[in-house]
C-alpha cells in the first residue's frame, strides 16, 4: 500500500492538494483546492493529517489533530524520535505524537470503527507526517470513499525542499565490539574443552584397553527457521 501527499502553490497565493492511493489493483487520486491557516492545511474546514502546525510540536502539548460531529482526534506530543524509513537503512528525524479519540456525540458507530488510535511523527520544521502506525484515517482518504487504513507506514520518498533531516544509523557498540568478542570467546572455550575432553578419552582408552568399545550412534537434528518481512 503506497500514498503520496502533495502541495503545489500558485502565483496568486492559492494551494492545491493532491493525493494518490494505490493498493493492489486499485488506484484513485484526487486534487483539489486546500485553505493554509495558522500551519494546518484545511479540506471543506476539515484539517488533514499530513500537516500540524510545527509550532505545536512541544515535548508534553496536547495538540488537536481533526474534529469530525462525533469524534476528537488529539494528541500529546511526546519526544524526538528516529522512526524508521524505506530509504535504504536512513531513519528521519521526528517528533512523536500519541493520538486518542473523545467522544463528542451520541453516535458510538465512529467510536467502535476507530477503536486503534494512531502513533503519529511528525517533521519538528515543516510539521509534515513522517510516518504512521496503527489505524489512520484523513479527509482525503475519506474523499476517495476511504474510512480508514490500518497498518505501518513509513517515509519512501520526499522532495528535497522538504529538507528532512535523515539519520544513517551505525552499528551499535554490542555489534562492533562486544558480540564479535562474545563469539570468539565461545568458541575458544568449546575448542579447548573439546581438546580436554578428546585428551581425557584418549588417556581412558589407554588405562582400560583390556575393556571392549561402546560406539552411540547420535542422530542428527534438523533446524529450521522462519524469515518474515512487512
Amino acid at each position: 500500500m503506497q500514498f503520496t501527499f502533495s502541495m503545489e502553490e500558485s502565483p496568486e497565493g492559492k494551494h492545491i492538494a493532491n493525493f494518490v492511493f494505490a493498493f493492489g489493483d486499485f488506484y484513485d487520486e484526487v486534487s483539489l483546492p486546500v485553505t493554509v491557516s495558522d500551519g494546518r492545511v484545511f479540506i471543506d474546514s476539515t484539517p488533514t493529517l499530513f500537516v500540524v502546525d510545527p509550532d505545536s510540536l512541544i515535548d508534553d502539548n496536547t495538540i488537536q489533530l481533526f474534529q469530525t460531529e462525533n469524534l476528537t482526534l488529539s494528541g500529546v506530543v511526546l519526544h524526538d524520535s528516529q522512526p524508521t524509513t524505506l530509504i535504504e537503512d536512513y531513519h528521519v528525524v521526528s517528533k512523536v505524537v500519541d493520538a486518542y479519540y473523545n467522544q463528542t456525540g451520541d453516535d458510538d458507530d465512529d467510536v467502535g470503527m476507530f477503536a486503534l488510535p494512531p502513533l503519529l511523527w511528525f517533521d519538528s520544521k515543516t510539521g509534515v507526517l513522517t510516518r504512521a502506525s496503527v489505524q489512520f484515517s484523513d479527509v482525503l482518504l475519506n474523499k476517495l470513499g476511504v474510512s480508514f487504513i490500518t497498518g505501518h507506514y513509513e517515509l519512501v520518498d520526499y522532495s528535497e525542499n522538504l529538507n528532512f533531516t535523515l539519520v544513517r544509523m551505525s552499528p551499535s557498540l554490542w555489534e562492533l565490539i562486544i558480540l564479535p568478542v562474545f563469539i570468539i570467546g565461545f568458541v575458544l572455550v568449546v575448542f579447548f574443552a573439546y581438546r580436554a575432553s578428546k585428551k581425557k578419552k584418549r588417556d581412558k582408552r589407554k588405562t582400560y584397553s583390556n575393556k571392549s568399545l561402546k560406539f552411540y550412534i547420535l542422530s542428527n537434528i534438523q533446524r529450521c527457521w522462519c524469515t518474515y518481512g512487512s
